[in-house]
């Protein structure tokens, strides 16, 4: 009989301090969706809740709003998630956000908030976002092939999802016209400046003017070029006089000059 008694008076105790524990939790979370904490001991922390959630997201998007390029005309956090640790302190007086990592399109990034209290960091939590950006840029009416020269008419402007490096993306009509398409581009994609190429001014084929100069002579003959080239480059030439194959720098639309 004695050890029953002592059985239930054991039970009784462990079930008053479960209770007391789960009425301290309960106290502390209402505490924190009220926007203070009661006096406890060691650090008060607070479960993620839509109000931990917005509040993350407001300090962001705080965060982010200095960071934005001016091509960015609009911008959202699509996606935000913890990822070191799902609370926050319930009690601190300030914060630091620093970035850890950016896609090279800008819309994943990570990073880090240091919660402070009384000059002491209490906690760190790690962010992930995705960043929905929006910005005008130049897109294909239909589709561009590769190796098509690209015509103004076969572009438009639209505001689109930024889904590459903003420096990548071209923003007026005047800066694709006249260039040449690497890679084929597909209706609406954005037309990007990696993907261009240069007008060849001289074609293989075209029959060229090439000069050869010092301090004191200047010799010219008419020649044959042997590969496309944009002013500057190098391309091999025939001299139609001496039927001699040489390099020649591609000066104008019709002229290479050799080098000495």
């Amino acid at each position: 009989m004695k050890k029953t008694r002592l059985l239930l008076v054991s039970a009784t105790v462990a079930l008053a301090s479960a209770a007391t524990a789960l009425a301290d939790d309960a106290t502390q979370i209402m505490a924190y969706n009220a926007g203070y904490a009661p006096p406890a001991h060691g650090e008060k922390i607070a479960a993620l809740d839509a109000k931990t959630s917005a509040y993350l997201r407001q300090i962001a998007g705080e965060y982010l709003a200095g960071q934005m390029p001016e091509a960015v005309e609009e911008w959202r956090i699509a996606e935000l998630a913890v990822t070191t640790n799902d609370k926050i302190p319930a009690e601190f007086d300030s914060y630091q956000i620093t970035p850890l990592r950016s896609s090279k399109g800008g819309e994943l990034r990570a990073l880090t908030v240091e919660f402070s209290k009384n000059g002491s960091v209490i906690k760190r939590l790690g962010i992930d976002l995705k960043v929905e950006m929006f910005a005008e840029m130049v897109v294909a009416k239909s589709r561009i092939s590769r190796g098509t020269a690209i015509t103004a008419d076969m572009l438009d402007v639209q505001r689109r999802v930024v889904e590459s490096p903003l420096e990548d993306l071209c923003t007026q009509i005047a800066q694709v016209t006249g260039q040449v398409a690497e890679r084929s581009i597909l209706p609406g994609r954005a037309v990007l400046q990696s993907g261009l190429a240069r007008a060849a001014d001289i074609k293989a084929g075209d029959v060229v003017t090439i000069i050869a100069e010092t301090d004191s002579i200047r010799l010219s003959s008419r020649g044959i070029a042997k590969k496309d080239g944009t002013i500057g480059e190098m391309i091999p030439v025939v001299n139609l006089r001496s039927n001699k194959r040489l390099f020649a720098k591609v000066v104008d639309s019709g002229t290479v000059q050799v080098l000495f």
